[in-house]
């Protein structure tokens, strides 16, 4: 891919992403999006279209700017609660690994299920209860 181009996705590789998006939902209970297009003022046009989805409070977005070599994750209120910056980051590294090596569904595969895996509320166990 040339710089200054956004990557064109295949019909099978869009449903592998939607799918992928469900699964993450499934596990950790919060909604998911991937952006990939112009960033044009880098985070804060990630943090607008975050602001755009269904649910922000509880959404999580990666957003994927290929001509500008930017991406970024924007996290809603309540999902801060179980989700650092920490697994953030180290998602945005995985993906960024997986992108230099154009394997586009790959990088976004790994990137939100580490972020489903790390926002999955802790299992609490009560002392009444059988283990």
């Amino acid at each position: 891919m040339e710089t200054g181009e956004q990557p064109t996705l295949s019909g099978s590789e869009r449903r592998d992403i939607e799918r992928i998006v469900e699964v993450a939902h499934e596990i950790c209970g919060y909604e998911f999006a991937v952006y990939l297009g112009f960033l044009d003022n880098g985070r804060e046009s990630a943090v607008a279209v975050h602001a755009g989805l269904h649910r922000p409070e509880s959404a999580v977005l990666v957003a994927i700017d290929a001509a500008a070599r930017s991406m970024d994750i924007v996290t809603g209120e309540r999902v801060r609660r179980t989700l650092t910056d920490r697994a953030c980051e180290f998602a945005l590294l995985t993906l960024r690994s997986s992108l230099q090596a154009d394997q586009w569904v790959a990088g976004i595969r790994d990137c939100v299920m580490l972020l489903a895996e790390q926002a999955r509320a802790p299992r609490t166990l009560h002392l009444d209860e059988p283990a």
